[in-house]
């Protein structure tokens, strides 16, 4: 083997050139991934009626990117997030993901849209390896069966359903009463229904009507005319967003003295505001506490987070969706630092199966996954509208996930 000290000049710097041009090649190789940088992205509906939710996650995203990069970074490499705008449909998601795979290179994804929407691109993520955090919308299908590099974090609205209607039959005398549901035609739709079917039958209530709704649905006169019909005392709401503020409108319109009870999608400032007077009293499930809630240690820390790195306008987007984006970035942050300057999407993928017990400071229970379990439920709260304070206020202890 002929040794460096007796090369021409020349040939060893042609040597030497090529040695750091295969380094370079090796670093590009892992995507989104510089000796300075680490690229994520997200999937959001930042545009039409979902809006409140995709803008409200961007600006989670950004209180966290803002916060990161000014600790600096993550082992060094600072953090910069690529966004698509789905606008809540599941084809332009399989677009968007692509996109930011294929053309901003991104490393991995931290948020990827509504139920319907992530399982249009379940597939893709799959095929390219994508290390992926799911906070924003939570459906059994999105774990069931264990996706390799797909992480979810939150009660599926099965669980959270059946863990709502449980504790409030329980805690308000409510056993008697007639009960009712009204859901959307699609995979989060259904996932709302097994929790209320769940409910029903373990405390054998009586369920007086099962109404679906297509997707966009604006007008909910006749929906409740038939629930006031039936008798219904008891409503769970299963809309996405404007839909809940619709039904109590029109129940308040038909004078229907009923226990409304939403999904975590009813946890929102603007829900309560289109529901005018309508809005005050009802009862929305969620796994993280109210933005207002002082008492949790990681919602204090958030906020003045929030205050410091947001723009005005950006804080008046927060909402629960902020904080859940927010602790799925944590986690992210999380995996990619205990792999170090080594960083692949493969190691991730293994620092999150290896997960166990990651503290939120109180915005969620303690996070764990297993090589056979790629989902974290967390404890669920029920919460009341206080719609003339402008305010959500906690009514339960958390309440633990029982399979």
């Amino acid at each position: 083997m002929t040794s460096t000290s007796s090369m021409p000049l020349r040939a060893l710097v042609a040597l030497l050139g090529a040695c750091a041009l295969l380094t370079g090649i090796a670093r590009a190789a892992e995507p989104g991934v510089t000796d300075t940088q680490i690229v994520l992205g997200s999937v959001t509906p930042v545009s039409g009626p979902p809006s409140l939710l995709g803008k409200a996650h961007v600006a989670g995203l950004r209180v966290w990117q803002q916060d990161v990069n000014g600790r600096g970074g993550i082992n060094g490499r600072k953090v910069e997030i690529r966004l698509d705008d789905d606008g809540y449909v599941p084809q332009r998601a399989l677009l968007g993901v692509k996109r930011l795979n294929e053309s901003e290179n991104v490393f991995g994804l931290v948020g990827t849209s509504g139920s319907a929407a992530l399982l249009a691109m379940l597939p893709y993520i799959e095929e390219q390896k994508i290390p992926t955090v799911n906070a924003l919308a939570v459906a059994a299908s999105h774990f069931t069966p264990p996706r390799k590099t797909v992480f979810v974090v939150g009660p599926t609205y099965c669980q959270e359903v059946n863990a709502a209607i449980t504790y409030m039959v329980k805690s308000r005398n409510l056993q008697g009463g007639k009960f009712a549901l009204v859901y959307q035609d699609d995979e989060f739709g259904a996932d709302v229904r097994c929790g209320y079917q769940k409910a029903v039958k373990a405390l054998k209530l009586a369920s007086v009507s099962e109404v679906m709704f297509k997707r966009g649905t604006k007008d909910f006169s006749a929906e409740m005319l038939g629930l006031k019909q039936a008798g219904a005392t008891f409503l769970l709401s299963g809309g996405v967003v404007a839909e809940h503020s619709m039904m109590m409108k029109e129940a308040a319109k038909l004078e229907m003295p009923l226990t409304i009870l939403a999904v975590h999608s009813a946890h929102l400032s603007p829900v309560q505001a289109l529901a005018g007077p309508a809005g005050d009293g009802y009862f929305a499930a969620d796994y993280v506490p109210p933005l207002t809630d002082t008492t949790v240690p990681g919602m204090v820390k958030f906020m003045a987070l929030a205050r410091k790195h947001l723009s005005d306008d950006e804080l008046k987007s927060l909402n629960r969706y902020s904080i859940t984006a927010y602790i799925g970035a944590l986690l992210m942050e999380d995996a990619i630092r205990r792999c170090g300057k080594a960083l692949t999407r493969t190691c991730v993928v293994d620092q999150l199966e290896r997960t166990k017990g990651f503290a939120t400071d109180g915005l969620a229970s303690p996070i764990t996954f297993s090589p056979t379990s790629r989902h974290s439920p967390s404890s669920v709260l029920v919460l009341r509208s206080d719609a003339k304070g402008g305010k959500f206020d906690r009514v339960s202890d958390p309440i633990p996930i029982e399979d």
